[in-house]
């Protein structure tokens, strides 16, 4: 697999986890979502897997937009770092603005997972 697919592949990767996000739908979620991933976020601090697709439902996504997106690829990993514009509400509350984040994956089995997610928000205005 070439550089340019693997890149391809994991950009296509991330839009398809925010729209399943979007659509709250769990059953990709929980294939693309590792047994082992955990989410290092400003506000919630440390979040697991079950504690974050308990979450999922919450979440209304009005709109997402990535700004900038870069994969690096380390043969059977990849880091992919975001900058991410979203309208979002969790649990009735507005949480929208900018959000950083830094996605580590994992290739098992020729499937990518994301195994971690470290997330900087910056609230809108």
């Amino acid at each position: 697999m070439d550089l340019r697919s693997v890149e391809q592949e994991l950009f296509d990767l991330e839009y398809q986890l925010l729209d399943a996000i979007r659509r709250n739908d769990l059953a990709f979620l929980e294939r693309v979502v590792a047994p082992e991933y955990t989410l290092t976020a400003t506000g919630p601090g440390r979040v697991s897997r079950a504690e974050w697709l308990a979450a999922v439902p919450t979440y209304e996504v009005r709109s997402f937009e990535f700004r900038d997106l870069s994969v690096q690829p380390y043969g059977e990993a990849a880091v992919v770092l975001a900058d991410l514009q979203m309208r979002v509400s969790v649990d009735g509350s507005p949480t929208s603005g900018r959000f950083h984040f830094v996605d580590t994956w994992l290739r098992r089995d020729g499937e990518w997972q994301v195994v971690a997610r470290g997330s900087v928000f910056t609230p809108a205005g």
